[in-house]
C-alpha cells in the first residue's frame, strides 16, 4: 500500500514559485508581480489563495503591496539577525576589514548618549560613524562614541580605520576593560540622513539600538547607536522555559 501523501496546499504553491522566482532574478528588486487575476489563472487557482500566498510574502519582506497599483518586489528577505549577541557584534567589528567609516571626530554629545555615558548634555566626545554594505545593501549604521579622557591616547581620535575590535583596543591602550553592556531596542521611520545612506524610503522603519559598555565598576566605556533598517533584519533570541 502506497504511503498516504499530504497534498501541498495551494498557496504554498504559488507563494514558493513567487519566491523562487525572486530569488532567481525573474522578478527583480522593484519589480511589479503579475496581477492577482493574473496569478489566479496562472496557478488555478482563486483570488483568496492568491492573496494568500502574497500575504505571507508581504510579512516575510519579499515584496510590498501599493493600494491601487499592485504588488512590488523587495528583493530578498531579511538578511541581519537582532539577537543578544549584537552589541558584541556592532562593537567587535573589524573597521579595517568589514565597514565603510563615514566620520571620525569630536561632536557634542547628543542628550541620550550622554545620559548614558553619564555626561553632561553638550559635553564632547569623539564619534565613530560607520556604515556596512552587503551584496543586497547597506545593514547597518553605526555610531560610536567615546568619552574624550577616554579616546585621547588612542587611535579613536585618528580617521583610519581600527583594525581588530573597538573595545580591545581600549582595553589595550587604555587598560579599561568592557564588563557588560547594556541595550535598548526601540523602533522609529528614519532621519532624511539614514534614509539616504540605508538606501531605504522615508517611511520604511529602522531599529535603533542604543548599547553603552560598562567596565565591572558600573563605570561607562563607551556608547553606540545601531540604525538597522526593519526589512533587512529580524529578531531572533533563544531562551530556557524553565
Amino acid at each position: 500500500m502506497a504511503a498516504y501523501e499530504v497534498p501541498t496546499p495551494k498557496y504554498l504553491r504559488v507563494l514558493n514559485t513567487l519566491r523562487e522566482r525572486i530569488e532567481e532574478g525573474t522578478y527583480g528588486p522593484g519589480a511589479a508581480l503579475p496581477s492577482e487575476s493574473q496569478l489566479s489563472t496562472e496557478f488555478g487557482v482563486s483570488r483568496p489563495t492568491v492573496l494568500k500566498a502574497l500575504g505571507i510574502l508581504r510579512q516575510d519582506g519579499w515584496i510590498e503591496s501599493q493600494q491601487g497599483r499592485g504588488h512590488f518586489v523587495r528583493g530578498r528577505p531579511p538578511i541581519g539577525r537582532i539577537s543578544p549577541q549584537r552589541a558584541r557584534d556592532a562593537l567587535e567589528v573589524d573597521e579595517s576589514a568589514a565597514a565603510e567609516l563615514l566620520h571620525v571626530g569630536p561632536i557634542l554629545a547628543p542628550s541620550r548618549i550622554a545620559a548614558v555615558l553619564h555626561l553632561p548634555e553638550g559635553t564632547p566626545v569623539y564619534e565613530r560613524r560607520r556604515r556596512t554594505v552587503s551584496e543586497f545593501g547597506p545593514v547597518d549604521l553605526v555610531s560610536t562614541f567615546v568619552p574624550v579622557d577616554i579616546a585621547v591616547g588612542t587611535d579613536v581620535t585618528k580617521p583610519d580605520p581600527i583594525a581588530g575590535g573597538l573595545l580591545e583596543h581600549i582595553e589595550r591602550r587604555k587598560g579599561l576593560r568592557g564588563d557588560y553592556a547594556h541595550e535598548w531596542l526601540t523602533t522609529r521611520k528614519p532621519t532624511e540622513d539614514e534614509a539616504k545612506l540605508l538606501d531605504i524610503d522615508a517611511g520604511d522603519p529602522v531599529l535603533s539600538l542604543v548599547i553603552a559598555v560598562h567596565q565591572a565598576s558600573g563605570e561607562p566605556i563607551l556608547a553606540s547607536v545601531a540604525i538597522l533598517p526593519g526589512s533587512r533584519h529580524e529578531i531572533e533570541d533563544t531562551y530556557p522555559l524553565r
